[in-house]
């Protein structure tokens, strides 16, 4: 689980980092959840996304195509807006 969690925050980091976003102050929890999620469906899925699809996958399409520069964060509010 270590390992799974160390490659999707430097996913996530990485991905906030081109894009000028923060994680959210329960990142960690969050990521926890992805990872869990992976272990029984075999992929990060979005957790509160219902359907697992390649494009629910964490860092899934929406926020790839700017949902957190509309929303202010992603849908599970791991990846948010920095505050200017």
């Amino acid at each position: 689980m270590e390992n799974d969690l160390e490659n999707l925050r430097n996913r996530v980091v990485s991905f906030c980092n081109e894009r000028g976003y923060s994680l959210a102050p329960e990142a960690e929890r969050i990521l926890r959840d992805i990872i869990r999620m992976k272990e029984t469906t075999g992929d990060y899925y979005c957790p509160c996304r219902k359907r697992r699809r390649p494009d629910t996958v964490c860092i899934c399409k929406p926020v790839r195509n700017g949902l957190v520069d509309v929303m202010g964060s992603c849908f599970c509010n791991l990846i948010v807006a920095q505050k200017s």
